[in-house]
Order: structure tokens, then C-alpha cells, then sequence
């Protein structure tokens, strides 16, 4: 434990940029609301649940492979960190909402495009 706090060192977890911060939030609902207006404009009504938690398992996928392999430390206050997390729980989320049926006609669309 003694090398964890002396890795972290004194930083203060105030950050005194507020601007900055705003603008960081309101990336992350840019971000996450596009996916989910194109789905909307783009799959049919009873497809839009399955269609959007696979797209936000791929997003949360990418999210998090780029924060991992771009060396994002795990305890900065950055956005990759929480833009991963709200495709995740919009994935979870969705997931829970659809049914099998919107999922295996959703498939079989999928399948029968050239």
C-alpha cells in the first residue's frame, strides 16, 4: 500500500480548470449520443434496441482498448474512462430491454444483407 500513495504522490484532486471540465462532459454526451440518433434515423423501430447494444459493446470495446494501449493513467481525471462506462451501461441496459425475438430478426436482417 505504501507504494501505491507514493506513486500517486501530492497531486490535488481540485481541479481549478472548470471550463475545461464542462467542455470534457459535454464531449462525452456528444459522443455517446450520436451512435443513438444515427440508430434511430437508420434501423427500423423494433430493431433499435438490439442494433444499439451491439453498437455500444463495439464502442465500449474501442474505448477502452484506446485508453489501455494509449497509457491513459487509471486515476487522471480524463473522459476515456467514463465515455467506455456509459457505452457499457447503455450495452448492459439495452441488452437487458430487448428480447430474443428483435434479436434473432435482427440477425436475420444482418444475414440476408449482400
Amino acid at each position: 500500500m505504501t507504494l501505491w500513495t507514493t506513486e500517486r504522490g501530492s497531486a490535488p484532486s481540485v481541479i481549478s480548470n472548470a471550463p475545461a471540465r464542462y467542455l470534457h462532459m459535454a464531449a462525452v454526451v456528444v459522443i455517446v449520443a450520436a451512435p443513438i440518433l444515427v440508430l434511430f434515423w437508420l434501423v427500423p423501430l423494433p430493431l433499435v434496441l438490439p442494433a444499439l447494444s451491439i453498437t455500444s459493446f463495439v464502442f465500449a470495446c474501442v474505448a477502452a482498448l484506446v485508453a489501455h494501449y494509449s497509457g491513459i493513467d487509471r486515476h487522471a481525471p480524463n473522459v476515456s474512462a467514463y465515455i467506455a462506462a456509459a457505452f457499457t451501461l447503455i450495452w448492459i441496459g439495452t441488452g437487458m430491454m430487448s428480447g430474443t425475438k428483435q434479436v434473432l430478426e435482427l440477425f436475420d436482417r444482418l444475414a440476408m444483407i449482400p
